[in-house]
């Protein structure tokens, strides 16, 4: 371990770039599953397409309807289940392909935002909507590039930051109110500073009364974010904020179902792209602060008051060149996790990695990415040891324009923090708990004929040692243990289909997954308990159908249909969501909306025992100069 940080320390600080800086956005609405290089399925400048990437852009997340919060555009990716707890996706956890909230690896920029207490707060962004230029999703286990907590996929969160194009000044207003006093509004102000340099805010708030008691919420985030042109490459910097207090009820449990909670997240990242003699060099060094403050009580918050504090450090090396007719890469990277808490102590972990990639086209010369792609990470971890994990992945043009791909890959998790310690009188932790481990396979196909895109993929999942808090009776607590075997099956299949205006029907998608787990024999496995907080409780099935409709006067409309269904909600739920937009001037300067969720007034859970809100409607107006 001390070796990996004595190297890491001593490469000048050398990483991956901040990604999507200098790629410029599509103007046209592209699908969801795009053959292409998404960094968060790649170190390199370009690899093939051998496991399913899903990518979100600025531009379709504007035109959706309901959504306020990176947790609400989440849950309508496909094979994402995003499990939140109140309006603006108040302390939301998100799985993807039938693992929990814990094996999601959440990124923003590449830089890791899991929090080490508990993958309840990593999804505490400091990342205001306005402020996104993409989102990128790597279904599968992605561990060979990222390391920990990628069993079940990764999600990437790539903000505009101070990258203006050709602009020299950007700047936009937003505000909405609607449902339960809802009271939201932020901006966005760029700025190019000289020849080289330029600068960005970004910042959002949010308020709501709450639909019933003890479920109200405000939130704050900004974002300040620089960017210095140098003649060997573009250095960036991004500095985050959030604060979020909201009412918990039933989170935890029932038996004190008058939660209340507080967190702060604070985040730092500074990263480079360098050319240097045929070779790239890619610097970063990031930190994340979350403070956590819990009452399991809010009639009585001396009865049980929990404050966390962790700090997560990390600094990552890579390099990529030309070599062998594609492309190769290999890094170093270092980090440290730390808590303080008064239900927890004080604990801290240092961990390492090395890792190398290559991947080759197996006809450089044409226009088509099919081909080769493998990698390789060995990681160490204080107190768990090593963990290598590999992945392979192929994909070839089977007849124009049909592509095929396959993909082998292996994963971990180490337990967290609260896992291992966290006592109250509803859970109890398991300092013995060994790390999650796992292997998936994938195959899949991608079919592009004119405006339409089809995709669909087939996934095997094996895992041993599955952490989860389960129980047998009502009466005991929660423990939390090791889940000896889990195996998972699904498929995943979307249809898209995009016209430019003035065409009617703008673009329709439709999307469905089916994840298969044997919960007989999860219980087996988990020494016969009948209840688990969440690897008991999977998404089975989640169908989505989004249509958009261009109308005269600078109209439109879009509109969501969802089905989903899990064992705490067998008899699953419908849910409409729609959103009514006029364009006041062209070229979307100023756009007045009204969009709500949830339209069918449905009563769900998607969280056990926690309940959601009824019918939500929100209007206001979007002001781009």
């Amino acid at each position: 371990m001390r070796i990996l940080a004595g190297v890491a320390l001593g490469a000048a600080l050398l990483s991956r770039p901040l990604p999507g800086q200098d790629v410029p956005p599509d103007e046209a609405a592209p699908p969801r599953v795009r053959q292409e290089v998404a960094v968060v399925a790649t170190r390199l400048d370009m690899a093939p397409a051998s496991a399913t990437v899903r990518i979100v852009t600025r531009e379709e997340i504007a035109a959706m309807p309901g959504v306020r919060a990176l947790p609400d555009v989440l849950q309508t990716i496909l094979g994402l289940d995003v499990r939140r707890r109140g309006l603006d996706g108040t302390q939301a956890d998100i799985g993807i392909r039938g693992s929990d909230f814990n094996g999601t690896l959440l990124l923003v920029d590449g830089q890791p935002m899991t929090d080490p207490e508990s993958g309840h707060l990593s999804a505490d962004f400091d990342v205001p909507l306005g402020a996104v230029e993409r989102i990128e999703v790597l279904a599968g286990g992605g561990s060979a590039l990222w390391g920990s907590n990628a069993v079940g996929g990764v999600v990437n969160i790539v903000t505009r930051g101070a990258d203006l194009g050709r602009s020299n000044m950007q700047w936009e207003t937003r505000y909405s109110h609607g449902s339960d006093s809802l009271d939201a509004g932020g901006y966005r102000a760029a700025v190019r500073i000289g020849e080289s340099a330029s600068a960005a805010v970004d910042w959002h708030r949010t308020e709501n009364a709450g639909f019933r008691d003890d479920t109200e919420s405000s939130s704050n985030l900004l974002r300040v974010s620089g960017r210095w042109d140098t003649g060997a490459g573009p250095v960036m910097l991004g500095l985050g904020y959030a604060s979020r207090n909201f009412g918990a009820y039933a989170f935890y449990g029932t038996t004190y179902p008058n939660q209340q909670e507080s967190t702060r997240t604070r985040t730092a990242a500074l990263s480079s792209t360098l050319a240097l003699g045929g070779w790239t060099l890619t610097p970063s060094a990031s930190v994340r602060a979350h403070h956590d403050d819990f009452v399991l009580d809010r009639n009585d918050p001396s009865f049980y008051e929990n404050l966390h504090d962790t700090v997560t450090s990390l600094l990552r090396t890579a390099a990529r060149h030309a070599l062998g007719g594609g492309t190769f890469a290999f890094g170093v990277e270092a980090g440290r996790e730390t808590i303080s808490s008064t239900n927890l102590g004080s604990h801290g972990r240092d961990h390492g990695a090395l890792f190398a990639e290559f991947a080759r086209a197996w006809d450089p010369a044409a226009s088509s990415t099919a081909g080769l792609h493998a990698g390789l990470r060995a990681d160490e971890y204080e107190g768990y040891g090593s963990r290598f994990s590999p992945y392979a992945g192929v994909s070839w043009d089977a007849a124009q324009p049909l592509t095929l791909r396959a993909s082998f890959g292996s994963s971990f998790r180490v337990p967290s923090f609260t896992e291992l310690y966290y006592v109250d009188p509803q859970n109890v932790g398991n300092p013995n708990l060994r790390p999650e481990k796992a292997w998936q396979v994938e195959a899949g196909t991608a079919l592009a004929v004119g405006a339409a895109t089809l995709d669909a993929a087939y996934f095997h999942r094996h895992a041993t040692d599955l952490i989860d808090f389960v129980r047998s009776s009502p009466d005991e607590p929660w423990r939390a243990r090791n889940v000896r075997e889990a195996v998972a099956d699904g498929v995943e299949a979307s249809a898209d289909w995009t016209r430019g205006r003035p065409a009617f029907l703008a673009q329709l998608r439709v999307q469905a997954a089916y994840t298969f787990v044997d919960l007989a024999s999860l219980s087996a496995a988990a020494d016969g308990a009948t209840e688990g907080k969440y690897v008991l409780d999977p998404l089975h099935a989640k169908w989505d159908i989004l249509a958009g409709i261009a109308l005269p006067l600078a109209l439109s409309v879009t509109s969501r249909l969802s089905y989903l269904s899990r064992p705490s909600f067998t008899d699953g739920v419908w849910l409409l969501s729609g959103r009514i937009s006029w364009q006041a001037f062209q070229g979307r300067i100023l756009e007045f909306f009204v969009d709500g969720e949830n339209l069918g007034n449905v009563r769900y859970e998607e969280v056990a025992s926690v309940p959601l809100p009824g019918r939500t409607l929100a209007g206001g107006f979007n002001l781009t100069w």
